[in-house]
């Protein structure tokens, strides 16, 4: 039985009492109804919505570096190995890595979480890099997506300009906290940060450098005026804290030295808390090694391996304190489909190499090992042979590979010499000679040694301390390098203006040698 409603009977309103205007009226009838009834529960998305929302992959909370010792011109594969195009196919297919060149720190395709990084040291090497100057490095590196590299010490080798355009070419810094500036009117352009800090799925990385005391010790003279280099650890306690300061979540070194080398600055602060050191100047490259929660690893040159670091992060956690685990392995590259943009890049600067530099002008049935004593036979001796001097110092450090078997080009004398070196000649005393030619980084012609401190000249008399004899040597060992002292016996050394690959390409033109007459029988 239904209850009966009173009739209705409109209230009567005091005087006192205000009147509602017709907005309120109606949003206080709204506020009724939405008291008695809740609004309806939103539709289920569509079934395509939800699909979608489904296949959309998960952006895991990790970055993984991409860490890469010295390139060295090494853009082919060598004996087989490696090779920059092989490399990135490899990074592309089982790393997800985005090709280059980067714009403002961030990589060509979104979610991208991979950073690539170097250890420095990347013109020099073979032909197709040398050559040129390091351009079609620069080039090729700057396509695989580098975001950075520590300033390795031969990055001045052809000077500052070509440096600064194959930078620039790049699109990624060189990093060196420890290069300081002490003279800007002499070191012009060449400053470099100290790290960079970039962000890679909210999460931010800084990137630290350091370079090599070799960077301004052993450079040509004029190349690193200017700039002085100090010493890591002090560069490091600076940098790391001010990187932690621009919101660095991770902070990892890359370093143009032997990472052991910073083994004891890192263990002795342990609030740092480096996810990694990686460098590449050991004597044998080495497996990843932890100390404490540092990971430290050692890479060769060229392209044959590079580092994958797994930095996984907890999102929840403060500034700082986001890391949950760092995982390093070394990855050899071999076997990989190369990535078909890269090998096209390099076919170009092959070509152009090819015709520039790839008249035969000789042939080695065997070869010639690097450090053998056919080798300076063959370098230094070329060098005497044309400039008619008593004798040649170079250094082995000069000489970057073997020459391989089969047919020599001017391109095989430009990969196994590949530092851009003029030819001067200075007059020194035999008693000051003496000093030169025992230097343990001596590639001779012309003298030979006779006993310890003792050696004798082409004819086989021994050194006269009073006589004067004309020696060729290279303007980088003039100016001091490898510790070579030519300037301070003559000040005034006669210029060639000769590159120091034209007596070996001109010589060994002259041999003609054959299969039937290699030049290693002309070597004995």
């Amino acid at each position: 039985m239904s209850q009966k409603l009173p009739p209705f009977r409109p209230s009567r309103r005091s005087p006192s009492q205000p009147r509602l205007s017709s907005g309120a009226l109606v949003l206080a009838l709204g506020a009724l109804v939405g008291c008695e009834k809740s609004a309806p529960p939103a539709p289920p998305p569509p079934a395509a919505a939800q699909a979608e929302a489904q296949a959309k992959p998960t952006v895991p909370p990790e970055v993984t570096l991409l860490v890469t010792g010295g390139a060295w011109g090494q853009l082919l594969p060598a004996d087989g190995k490696g090779g920059a195009a092989e490399l990135m196919g490899r990074w592309v297919t089982e790393e997800k890595h985005c090709p280059g060149p980067l714009k403002d720190g961030q990589a060509s395709c979104p979610d991208s979480g991979t950073l690539a990084l170097a250890t420095g040291d990347h013109w020099n090497g073979p032909a197709i890099s040398s050559f040129f100057l390091g351009a079609p490095m620069a080039e090729v590196m700057g396509h695989m997506g580098y975001a950075a590299s520590a300033l390795g010490n031969h990055e001045l080798s052809f000077g500052k300009e070509p440096f600064l355009k194959n930078r620039a070419a790049g699109g990624f810094p060189f990093l060196a906290a420890n290069l300081k500036v002490k003279d800007a009117s002499l070191a012009g352009d060449l400053s470099v940060p100290a790290f960079q800090v970039f962000e890679r799925r909210g999460f931010k990385v800084a990137v630290v450098g350091i370079t090599s005391p070799k960077t301004v010790r052993t450079a040509m003279s004029g190349r690193a005026e200017g700039l002085e280099v100090t010493p890591a650890a002090d560069a490091l306690a600076v940098a790391i804290p001010e990187a932690r300061k621009a919101g660095a979540d991770a902070v990892v070194v890359v370093a143009d030295l032997c990472p052991t080398e910073l083994e004891a600055a890192v263990a002795s602060h342990p609030e740092w808390k480096l996810a990694l050191v990686a460098g590449g100047r050991c004597h044998q490259p080495t497996e990843p090694k932890k100390v404490g929660d540092t990971t430290f690893v050692s890479l060769r040159r060229g392209f044959e391996n590079y580092a994958r670091t797994r930095i996984t992060f907890d999102a929840a956690k403060p500034a700082g304190e986001k890391v949950k685990a760092a995982e390093t392995q070394v990855v050899d590259v071999a076997g990989g489909t190369p990535d078909a943009e890269t090998a096209k890049i390099i076919a170009g600067w092959k070509a152009k190499i090819d015709e520039v530099l790839g008249q035969q002008i000789g042939f080695s049935k065997a070869g010639i090992a690097q450090d053998s004593p056919q080798m300076a036979k063959w370098v230094a001796g070329s060098v005497r042979d044309v400039l008619g001097t008593d004798g040649v110092i170079l250094n082995k450090g000069g000489i970057r590979g073997a020459l391989p078997a089969g047919p020599i080009t001017r391109g095989t004398v430009y990969s196994v010499m590949p530092f851009e070196n003029s030819l001067m000649t200075v007059k020194l005393k035999g008693s000051d000679l003496v000093s030169q030619l025992a230097n343990p980084n001596a590639l001779l012609a012309g003298f030979t040694a006779a006993g310890k401190g003792k050696f004798k000249d082409a004819k086989g008399k021994a050194l006269d301390p009073k006589a004067e004899y004309t020696v060729a040597t290279v303007e980088y060992l003039y100016f001091g390098g490898d510790g070579f002292e030519f300037e301070k016996f003559d000040s005034e050394p006669t210029e060639t203006g000769m590159a120091w690959q034209t007596p070996v390409v001109d010589w060994t033109q002259k041999q003609a040698t054959t299969e039937a007459k290699p030049l290693e029988k002309l070597l004995k």
